[in-house]
């Protein structure tokens, strides 16, 4: 009893230290643009610029390897040049929103403990999943855009299969997060910006603004 109840302060004791670390570290990390409002605005902008890469790259995949069942739009003539023209450049600027989303977030690794129950360790497998996907996506169509292949694998169909674990992991982590959207949404609205928690400090209370 006494072994066991010994083992149990000193963890608690570990934990402790930990989560006072962790605390500093988010605190140093902290940053006026690293808030929820300011995550949900660049999402905004990865939604809506993954949603054209994704539907662009469907109809050339399907233009490609046509479905019997499935007539494609090939009018105006240069459709075909239009979209894979929109899926190119949007798909380069999705680097630097990337970075920026990380950047953002970044506070979040260090948060104790790093798992709090099987459903958080599952959306933080969602994201992870979410994380690589959206990084290995616009850089494997960059390096094919300069014609630079540096593995073994089919490019395309792993690019076109990729596409769709990409968009699964979106829809999970817009479910998941969808509290903290809506409220930031809100505040894009009317409510005051310094009335989302920041993306470091989600337990953070509102400060109040200067009458100044």
């Amino acid at each position: 009893m006494a072994s066991r109840a010994t083992r149990g302060s000193v963890t608690e004791r570990l934990s402790s230290a930990l989560q006072q670390r962790s605390e500093r570290v988010q605190h140093a990390l902290g940053s006026p643009l690293r808030t929820t409002r300011m995550a949900v605005v660049v999402g905004r902008l990865l939604g809506a610029a993954f949603l054209i890469c994704f539907l662009t790259g469907v109809y050339s995949h399907l233009l490609q390897d046509p479905l019997p069942w499935l007539p494609m739009p090939t009018r105006p003539v240069h459709l075909y040049a239009w979209t894979q023209g929109a899926h190119v450049v949007v798909g380069s600027l999705l680097i630097p929103l990337l970075l920026a989303k990380l950047w953002i977030v970044f506070p979040k690794l260090f948060a104790w403990p790093p798992v709090r129950s099987v459903a958080h360790l599952l959306e933080r497998l969602s994201v992870a999943v979410l994380v690589a996907t959206a990084l290995m996506e616009p850089v494997t169509g960059v390096l094919n855009a300069l014609q630079w292949y540096p593995w073994d694998f089919s490019f395309r169909r792993t690019h076109f299969a990729l596409a769709w674990v990409l968009v699964g992991a979106i829809a999970v982590h817009v479910a998941v997060h969808l509290p903290a959207i809506v409220q930031a949404w809100r505040a894009d609205a009317g409510q005051p910006p310094d009335a989302v928690h920041t993306a470091a400090d989600p337990e953070a209370r509102p400060r109040r603004r200067d009458p100044r």
